[in-house]
């Protein structure tokens, strides 16, 4: 007698959230940004494979806040020689620049990454640079994890909120 096993569905699922550290500015300097240094983890928690990954890091205000990472475009070879292991990122639109003005949503792509595998991480190593010298008195600067399986995405598990 045969008995067949109905296939197991597995449903994509995964983590994110931020790792940080923030340095103030020290009261003797004229610069004053408040800087924080991390990373954006996405970790596969799923039994399949997380095809075509994106995130978004979404900075509120979004005149004051400045992300940095290894970011450029797709070709861009000096970014791969840093001798870091970390990937590279880039922008997913040509009109990038203006998007961030408009909504603060910084969406990007990993140069070389093209999908995480089950247990997999895949890490945003970043730099947030705040000026504290606006009308504003805080930032908020949110995450969010994209790709072919998770087409809504989801929200990191934390927030890095910064009140001046």
């Amino acid at each position: 007698m045969l008995f067949w096993k109905k296939k197991e569905q597995k449903n994509a699922e995964g983590l994110a959230w931020f790792s940080y550290a923030v340095m103030l500015p020290n009261k003797h300097e004229e610069e004053k940004e408040i800087t924080i240094i991390g990373n954006f983890i996405i970790k596969n928690t799923s039994g399949i494979v997380l095809n075509n990954p994106i995130i978004c890091i979404r900075t509120t205000p979004s005149q004051n806040v400045r992300l940095g990472g290894k970011i450029g475009s797709v070709s861009h070879a000096a970014l791969m020689i840093d001798g870091t292991n970390t990937e590279a990122w880039h922008y997913l639109s040509d009109n990038w620049k203006e998007r961030i003005l408009e909504t603060g949503e910084h969406v990007l792509k990993p140069n070389n990454c093209k999908y995480i595998e089950t247990d997999g991480n895949l890490i945003f190593s970043n730099e947030i640079r705040i000026s504290t010298t606006s009308e504003h008195s805080f930032a908020l600067i949110e995450g969010f994890f994209y790709c072919d399986e998770i087409k809504n995405g989801f929200p990191a598990l934390n927030n890095i909120t910064i009140n001046f």
